[in-house]
């Protein structure tokens, strides 16, 4: 085959995919005897396509029959898909998975997204038929021809027999939750994360996206950048869990990712997606190709994880180290992080649950309160917002926990103010007893408790306020029952 159209595609000095094999030209599928194997790759090059390989035999040398479909093999009975035939290539390519570098011919990532074995069931001029058995697709298959004999050209691909055993049901997409703990540890049973500061949210993949907040709440259209995290994905349909995060520096920051989260309109969105680009980040997988994960330990939903994903610009994997929480808890604190969550390796993942299979510990301290009020500004700010009046809930009631009146700047000032002023009044939560010790309140305006904003502060005080709370943003992905008194302070 040297000097076929492989070859001549191809620099070997410079690319890592195998040299050809010494056989020439190109076999017809009408006639050419069939092997064994198949394999998809999926291919992040200029544009994503899956390559479709089967064994055929040149002569006696086997080589990989080729078609380039740019959408994936049909998933949907009846289905076509362009095939576009393409040269062979070597047998030692079934197992060629990595990267091309820039400059060759293909460059960008490749993985093998199925492998298996086929028969051919029908052929003639016109048309094959194959059936597949493999890890994701299983069924029956025609490629015909949309062009002459003569001609490799364009091919259709249809799935005529689906035979996929059928899906389990998704989980819901309620993300599991961390419980605060005191400090850092190390222990060879635990791996160890960066708690990242952005908006959780569960990234449903199939041919589409959809990003789901904690609270239930579809975000999908508020990042654009994101709308097409499936394909980077090496599966028919998959559920991740993860973050959305803005950076300012490389530091996750969640004030920057505010000015965000309430903008849906496409203008705005197309100007803010340059100016304050977001990424998903990562860390765990609940649902893979038809298959509900959430009774599996970590370690083998993370291991699944790392196989899934095609990183890029816009999804990324958090890194993890297993036993050394101390440490990873340290380089977070130098790196301006938030803290460090650990999970058990062996723990399953419990939808919607607070679990102490997962510990969060922090460098700063958070708190998500409830906005029950708010004090008119005084000096430079007269006229407009001076504090907020935060709570939690505290068996099943609210409990005053301080004003927050510093961390605004001029933008989040204006937006915050405004958010109150279309709530309209309501009456004190609090009892008498709390109004007569903080005469302050007495001036406040009371609001329905419906708004959660994010707060950095210094500790608990031992009347159970937080000290110099500093405010960080209003969040819709949460739920202000979320809030509660039972995660400000560690546990012990």
């Amino acid at each position: 085959m040297t000097g076929s159209e492989y070859e001549r595609k191809r620099r070997f000095e410079t690319t890592p995919e195998p040299p050809p094999p010494a056989v020439s030209g190109d076999v017809d599928p009408a006639t050419a005897p069939p092997g064994e194997l198949f394999v998809i790759q999926q291919h992040h090059a200029t544009r994503l396509h899956h390559d479709f390989r089967l064994e055929m035999l040149n002569g006696s040398t086997p080589v990989l029959v080729s078609w380039a479909i740019p959408k994936g093999l049909p998933r949907t009975k009846g289905q076509r898909a362009l095939a576009i035939r393409t040269e062979d290539h070597p047998i030692e390519y079934a197992t060629f998975s990595g990267s091309i570098a820039e400059g060759n011919y293909g460059a960008g990532e490749v993985r093998i997204f199925d492998e298996g074995t086929y028969e051919i069931v029908d052929r003639d001029d016109t048309k094959l038929t194959v059936r597949l058995e493999g890890n994701r697709q299983r069924g029956v298959y025609h490629l015909v021809r949309t062009k002459s004999r003569g001609s490799k050209g364009e091919w259709l691909a249809i799935l005529s027999v689906d035979e996929r055993p059928p899906p389990d049901e998704p989980p819901p997409p309620e993300p599991m939750l961390a419980t605060l703990a005191a400090q850092p540890f190390d222990d060879p049973e635990w791996a160890f994360e960066p708690k990242w500061d952005g908006i959780r949210a569960i990234a449903s993949c199939d041919t589409a996206t959809r990003l789901i907040t904690r609270n239930g709440r579809d975000v999908t259209n508020g990042y654009p950048e994101l709308q097409r995290i499936h394909d980077q994905l090496v599966a028919l349909d998959a559920m991740l869990d993860g973050e959305i995060v803005a950076f300012a520096d490389g530091i996750p920051s969640f004030q920057r990712l505010q000015q965000r989260m309430h903008v849906r309109d496409e203008r705005q969105l197309a100007g803010l997606s340059k100016r304050i680009p977001v990424a998903y980040i990562a860390f765990d997988l609940l649902y893979l190709d038809g298959r509900d994960l959430t009774s599996r330990p970590y370690h083998e939903r993370r291991s699944l994880l790392e196989e899934t994903l095609v990183t890029s610009d816009v999804l990324q994997l958090s890194p993890r180290i297993e036993a050394s929480g101390v440490a990873l808890f340290e380089a977070s604190a130098n790196q301006g992080l938030e803290g460090v969550v650990a999970k058990k390796l062996t723990s399953r993942y419990e939808p919607g649950a607070r679990s102490r299979s997962w510990l969060k510990v922090k460098v700063t301290f958070d708190a998500d309160v409830v906005v029950v009020g708010w004090t008119e500004g005084e000096g430079n700010r007269a006229g407009t917002l001076g504090s907020l009046v935060a709570a939690v809930y505290d068996g099943g009631a609210l409990r005053f926990v301080g004003n927050v009146g510093t961390g605004f700047d001029r933008a989040s000032l204006a937006e915050t103010h405004a958010a109150l002023a279309g709530l309209g009044a309501a009456p004190p939560p609090f009892d008498e007893s709390v109004l007569r010790a903080r005469p302050d309140l007495r001036r406040a305006h009371w609001v329905p408790p419906v708004l959660v904003a994010k707060v950095e502060y210094r500790q608990v005080t031992a009347a159970g306020m937080l000290r110099a709370p500093s405010f960080q943003g209003l969040r819709d992905d949460k739920r202000p029952d979320e809030c509660t008194f039972d995660q400000l302070s560690p546990a012990g």
